[in-house]
Parts: C-alpha cells; structure tokens; sequence
C-alpha cells in the first residue's frame, strides 16, 4: 500500500462456519481415527443451500477466535439463511448427512495375509508390512517342503549306500570266480596236454559261477545309477516346489486392495456451526476506501 494510506476501522461480515469431528472407527481393519472437516461458507444461499464442498477449509482451533469485535468496527447486516433459526438448524443437519455421505478414508487391505493400514500409514511402509508378513508364512511353508522332499532323499539315499556296499561285495565275489575260473581253465588245458583226466563240468559250472556273479555286479550298477537318477529328480522337485512357493507369496505380498470406509452418523461430532463474523480491515487510500480480508490461513 502506499505510505499514505490510513486505516479507518474494522467491518465485519458475517459468514457460516462449520467444523466437525469425525471419527473411523473399524475393528476389522485395526482403524481408529479422528479427522477435521470444516466449512467456511462466505457466501450462502438465500435458500438455505449449501455446496459444502465448495467451502472446504483447513482446520479452524476454536481458542483462536475472538471473542470480541476490534475497536473501531461495524457489522455488516444479517440476512437469510443466518439470521433465520430454521434454515441454521437444517443446515446442521444438511453438514452431518454431508459428512456421513462423504467423509470417507481409504484403508489398505490384503486379505490374504489379514494385513490392513489406515491413511497414516504410506504405500511403501504398506509394502514392507506384508512382504515382512509373506517372509515369515513363506519361510514356514518352505520349511516344511524341505522336510517332505529330505525324508524321501534319506529313505532313497539308505537304499543307494546299501546298493554301493553290496556292488562292492559282488564285485569281489565276481573277481573271485573269475580267478578260480582261469584256474580251472588252466588245469583243464594242462591235463588235455599230459593226458591227465579232468572232468569238464567243473569248468561249467565255474563259467556259470561267474556269469551270476557279473549279473550280480551289473544289476547292483543298475540300482545305483536308478537311486541316483531318483535323487536328482527329487532334488529338481524340490528346486521347483521351493520355487513356485516363493512365487505364489511374493504374489500374496503384493495382492493389495484400498477400501473406502465411511463414518458412521454417530461418530460425527459437530464442533463448530453457527454465524462467524468474517473480519476486513478499512483502508482509505487517495480519497477512496478499500476492504481487505483480516483472516488467511497465510
């Protein structure tokens, strides 16, 4: 303003004030919270109606109104629907029904894992709560398809160390009848030679000897690399269970839904309705007089 302006006083114009406590209050979801809705209607309908949402302001502390008027200060006149008592109490009742219909918070939900967040809580802290939560069922659960997959390893596993042993024990039994049968052999090619008498079934029966002993040594081999190939499928299995575990709660942690919650009628509360009377300040600047507006959330 320029230097030589001058005030003249204080005008104040009345207006509509309203302002309410609404609470949210949901067992279900752990929510329990209180929030402020406040209206400042400077211009109201002579009909009684008002678009609440048009007027949406901050929060107004009640101690920071005055409760006395400037000096030097006029009112400005009162006019329907503020100075008709009727049309005050329906108002009332219009900014309650307003806020039942209206007021709402959005609560972060999943279901799955029974995790559920009001308003105070950001998405990413949100996140962390059901990763944290899937962590914990999703460890559980491989946990015990580990246990599933290692008693079957265990039980194949004994089968393969006692296949080892006894191809082991074939194997020196089928060495053994092949020496004895070389030896026979042996004996036999002697005798032919020095005219000395020597049964050949005896050689027969060491040959037949020793085919059971290689068909004993070859079925043990077959067993083995049968156990062996057993333990590397259960061991894929298990790769592709621990997998699809992982893959199924990674899913759950991120199934995440935002579900409205209204008030109910008796949890709003009404703080502050009534006539308020808006305060401007007069300045005269070069013979002419200006209103400012005295109150800002600035």
């Amino acid at each position: 303003l320029p230097v030589d302006a001058k005030s003249i006083g204080m005008l104040y114009r009345p207006v509509l004030l309203a302002q309410a406590e609404v609470r949210f209050i949901q067992r279900k979801y752990n929510l329990d919270l209180d929030l402020t809705e406040t209206a400042l209607v400077l211009e109201a309908d002579r009909r009684g109606t008002v678009r609440w949402e048009d007027w949406q302001t901050e929060r107004i502390d009640p101690k920071s109104l005055d409760r006395e008027p400037a000096s030097q200060s006029g009112f400005d006149s009162l006019e329907v629907p503020l100075s008709d008592g009727r049309m005050m109490r329906s108002l009332k009742t219009d900014f309650t029904d307003w806020l039942y219909r209206n007021a709402e918070v959005i609560v972060r939900a999943n279901e799955k894992l029974k995790i559920y967040a009001g308003p105070e809580v950001s998405q990413s802290e949100f996140r962390r709560m059901c990763a944290d939560a899937a962590r914990d069922t999703r460890d559980a659960e491989i946990d015990k398809v580990e246990d599933s997959y290692e008693k079957k390893l265990d039980r194949i596993e004994e089968r393969l160390r006692r296949e080892e042993r006894e191809l082991k024990e074939d194997e020196a039994d089928l060495a053994q009848r092949r020496l004895e049968e070389y030896g026979t052999h042996a004996e036999n090619v002697f005798a032919l030679f020095t005219k000395r008498s020597r049964r050949m079934s005896t050689s027969l029966t060491k040959r037949r000897m020793t085919e059971k002993a290689k068909a004993d040594v070859e079925e043990s081999e077959d067993a083995i690399e049968e156990f062996e190939q057993q333990i590397a499928d259960l061991e894929r299995e298990l790769k592709d269970a621990i997998e699809e575990v992982q893959a199924k709660w990674a899913e759950i942690a991120d199934d995440m839904e935002e579900i409205p919650v209204h008030p109910y009628k008796k949890d709003i509360l009404i703080d502050l309705f009534g006539v308020a009377w808006f305060p401007y300040h007069l300045v005269e600047v070069d013979g002419r007089s200006i209103e400012l507006p005295g109150f800002g959330n600035e």
